[in-house]
């Protein structure tokens, strides 16, 4: 007895399961069937309805094959499933025993908020998926998003599209081959080439997320920015389109073609708005406006940006600069177009050829983007070196120095105040000749092409000493700013990432004693007042 109810128990199950994936006829104002003309199928018409488990389907008339569990709809198709989901559509073919809707010819697919249209559309109940095919578009609050090929996901509402991708978005319009979407989010998530186009700025990427929400994203694979008059590329570039600002990590460059200019580092900042860059880790700027001859600099921080109508730009620790006629280091230098002036500060050296000009505060004065002259302020030398026996130098200090460059090379300089003076004449056959050791309120000193002193003017009468070379003694040899720190000069352009690291501190010690000097005769000034 207990088996024979086991076993009418599970026919009665199957026999519920079977009933279940029946599709019902629920109402027809007509329902035609002619065995002798077809026997297959029941014809119905005018306000059909069907209903398998939950979902009802409508139409004007239909075909219903009951042995195989599918129909035919036509006109006016519409299934509704649950509270939240709706197709629409001008035919139908449904199979009730693999849950496929195939819906053709002004099909649009409802899910909340959320539209799916097209002219081919199967829908798989069972995985709650849209599949188009043929052409296609979605349409949210945001956002219509067009493709060739595509599906949507309900449950999870996220949308694929391939071939021919197009996301129309009031501020931007987004082009791919491929491309993912969460329709709740607004997330596109990029995972082929990608161009999307805004106002006041383009971005080229190759994967990564762009939330349409927020304007947010976060790009990889050397994806780019252009925004004017930068384009930012990275490894990784993260951009807010909406707010027009981004930062990069790991090999990034912004690119200003209008400058000539390249900024390069591991991490940079920029603000559309302000058009301001901040670059920092293995920061470097390029200019290559002098052809074949592009100037290196690189220090710990690069800034730049567009202060009312004028171009602003710093650097700050460490700074180091190559050009092949011109080199230089300090701490921190600022220039602005405002008036053409590069500020040089912290123990600034500049060499060119084997010319060494050294001070507290340097301003250079540009035109045309190159070096016009040079400004020393306070404790200002310069210095070369003689070719013939290197243990001798060309040397001038004094209070103020000012160095004139013709095609970017020293011809001219001049030195104020408390100038002091050793040189190397040379003969006819320009051999050294003797040590000459000057004294003089001013000097004006003249270079040849290769950057050796030609001539000197001096002013008022010097006091001098000449001394034959067999006379001099090494302690006659230098001035008291002499500081040759030759191992600071740039040599390439990669060597202006080495760290500036001075062995001989000369020139700072003896700034030092004339600082302390200087202090100890105001202090005594004021003492004599009193």
């Amino acid at each position: 007895m207990r088996h024979i109810l086991i076993v009418l128990l599970t026919l009665l199950s199957v026999f519920c399961v079977q009933a279940q994936n029946m599709i019902h006829i629920e109402h027809a104002n007509t329902l035609e069937f002619d065995e002798a003309v077809n026997a297959e199928f029941q014809m119905l018409i005018g306000d059909v309805q069907f209903r398998h488990d939950s979902v009802w389907m409508f139409c004007d008339t239909a075909h219903f094959f009951k042995a195989s569990n599918t129909l035919y709809a036509y006109g006016h198709v519409h299934i509704k499933q649950g509270d939240t989901l709706t197709l629409d559509g001008k035919t139908l073919y449904y199979d009730g025993n693999r849950k496929i809707a195939q819906i053709r010819t002004n099909v649009v697919m409802t899910n909340k908020d959320v539209q799916l249209f097209t002219d081919h559309l199967d829908y798989d109940r069972v995985a709650n998926i849209g599949y188009f095919f043929f052409g296609g578009k979605i349409v949210d609050p945001t956002n219509v998003l067009e493709s060739s090929y595509g599906r949507y996901s309900p449950d999870t509402k996220m949308a694929f599209f391939k071939d021919e991708v197009v996301l129309t978005h009031p501020d931007f319009v987004m082009n791919t081959d491929t491309l993912n979407y969460n329709t709740d989010s607004r997330e596109a998530s990029i995972v082929s080439p990608t161009q999307i186009v805004g106002d006041s700025a383009t971005i080229f990427a190759f994967r990564g997320w762009y939330n349409t929400l927020s304007g947010e994203s976060e790009l990889y694979d050397r994806s780019y920015v252009l925004s004017s008059p930068y384009y930012m590329i990275g490894d990784t570039v993260s951009y807010d389109q909406s707010r027009g600002f981004g930062h990069a990590r790991s090999n990034v460059q912004l690119v200003d073609s209008s400058k000539a200019m390249i900024l390069s580092s591991n991490y940079a900042y920029y603000h559309e708005e302000k058009e301001m860059a901040f670059l920092t880790n293995k920061a470097l700027l390029r200019e290559y406006s002098q052809k074949d001859d592009t100037l290196y600099l690189h220090a710990d921080t690069l800034m730049t940006r567009k202060d009312s109508i004028y171009d602003t730009f710093q650097a700050y620790h460490h700074v180091r600069v190559y050009r092949s006629n011109l080199q230089a280091v300090c701490d921190s230098l600022y220039y602005s177009n405002r008036d053409s002036i590069l500020d040089i500060n912290g123990q600034p050296i500049i060499w060119s050829d084997n010319q060494q000009v050294r001070g507290n505060h340097m301003k250079m004065f540009m035109k045309d983007n190159t070096a016009d002259y040079l400004h020393v302020e306070r404790n200002a030398s310069v210095i070369s070196q003689e070719t013939a026996d290197t243990s001798y130098y060309n040397q001038s200090s004094g209070d103020d120095l000012k160095a004139y460059f013709l095609n970017n090379k020293v011809h001219r300089v001049t030195i104020e105040g408390n100038a002091r003076s050793i040189y190397i004449p040379h003969n006819e056959d320009d051999e050294m000749i003797g040590m000459v050791s000057l004294e003089q309120g001013d000097i004006e000193m003249f270079m040849d092409s290769a950057g050796q002193m030609e001539r000197i003017k001096v002013a008022p009468q010097p006091k001098g000493k000449f001394f034959p070379l067999s006379l001099v003694k090494d302690s006659d040899k230098r001035i008291p700013l002499f500081s040759w720190p030759i191992e600071l000069r740039p040599t390439g352009p990669e060597d202006v990432f080495r760290r500036n690291e001075i062995k001989d501190n000369r020139f700072a010690e003896e700034t030092r004693k004339k600082g302390q000097s200087a202090k100890r005769s105001t202090r005594n000034n004021r003492r004599t007042i009193k």
